[in-house]
């Protein structure tokens, strides 16, 4: 969490942010937020195991307020569009690389 305060303060000044550590995917949101970033893991070990993004994707879909965004980082292969598809009402691809996308999505 300290690296995303540094980078959105040195990138984003005048921006007013609060910071939650939550596991979404074990405990309830807290309230509805606005806006959820997340980079989720697709791995237990060296097993690669996407149902862990897709139950972060569905959590941040249910803590999300009407008009929320979701923005997040992926593994370029792994197959979450659907699921994004599933939980909201748009959704689609910022960039890519060889190795990541930038996904987004709105509540």
């Amino acid at each position: 969490m300290e690296y995303a305060k540094a980078n959105l303060a040195a990138n984003c000044p005048n921006l007013t942010a609060r910071f939650f550590w939550q596991d979404l995917t074990r405990e309830p949101a807290k309230e509805k937020y606005d806006l959820v970033i997340m980079n989720p893991p697709f791995h237990q070990g060296h097993a690669a195991e996407p149902g862990l993004g897709q139950a972060m994707i569905k959590a941040a879909a249910q803590a999300l307020r009407s008009g929320g965004m979701l923005l997040m980082v992926a593994n370029r292969g792994l197959p979450y569009e659907a699921i994004l598809g599933e939980g909201f009402r748009e959704h689609g691809e910022t960039c890519r690389n060889a190795r990541f996308k930038v996904l987004w999505a709105k509540k």
